[in-house]
């Protein structure tokens, strides 16, 4: 008669034992994917930065033709490669190339890292390109537009390499590569409304990276 008491205390006991090893377990196997979900909530930041980059891929590559004294039918390219956009430091390449006769007249490209950080958000503007723009033949007015970014108090803080190759008739191609520092940073695209939707991006991605301090 004694027994009986002590095993069904003993059963008792292990049943509500059980019961709590369960309790505990469910929290610790809910908790990872707790965490988990949070630690992928894209930021702010992450979702501007990648807005950015998704506009740099559309297809900027433009092309059209001119007719120029002493060159003739003039072929003039331009095209924008996204290169790094996984933080607020970026960079990337603008190439501008003119041919005629199937054969090059002269190169040229920039490679642009910036912090996006050290740009006045307020300060981007849209540039039409003028007749002429830096002597390139087959350019004209209002071929394309540049989206100009300043740093804040015109700091120089945009590292750029300049690269440009001119065929010259006589003395062949003509190179020179340059990599200062400077205070603006720009990129070429064809229609006014690329311009636009650019810079708008541009903005937001600059007010984020501004917020998070890098």
């Amino acid at each position: 008669m004694r027994k009986q008491p002590n095993w069904f205390g003993g059963l008792l006991l292990f049943l509500l034992l059980l019961l709590g090893v369960n309790g505990f377990a469910n929290p610790s196997r809910s908790s990872p994917v707790t965490a988990v979900a949070q630690s992928t909530a894209p930021s702010e930041k992450f979702r501007f930065l990648r807005k950015l980059a998704q506009e740099f891929s559309i297809d900027h590559n433009a092309r059209w033709k001119h007719s120029v004294p002493q060159f003739g039918d003039v072929t003039t390219t331009i095209s924008v490669a996204p290169i790094n956009f996984d933080g607020c430091s970026i960079v990337w390449n603008q190439m501008q190339e003119g041919t005629a006769f199937g054969q090059l007249i002269y190169i040229e490209t920039h490679r642009f890292a910036v912090p996006l950080a050290s740009m006045d958000a307020k300060q981007i503007t849209i540039e039409p390109v003028r007749a002429g723009q830096s002597e390139r033949p087959g350019i004209e007015a209002g071929d394309y537009y540049m989206v100009r970014l300043q740093s804040t108090s015109g700091k120089n803080t945009v590292n750029v390499v300049d690269q440009n190759i001119v065929f010259n008739r006589k003395r062949g191609p003509v190179a020179s590569v340059e990599q200062p520092m400077v205070s603006s940073a720009w990129v070429r695209v064809r229609t006014e409304e690329q311009a636009e939707q650019l810079k708008l991006q541009f903005e937001q991605a600059i007010g984020e990276c501004v917020a998070a301090g890098q």
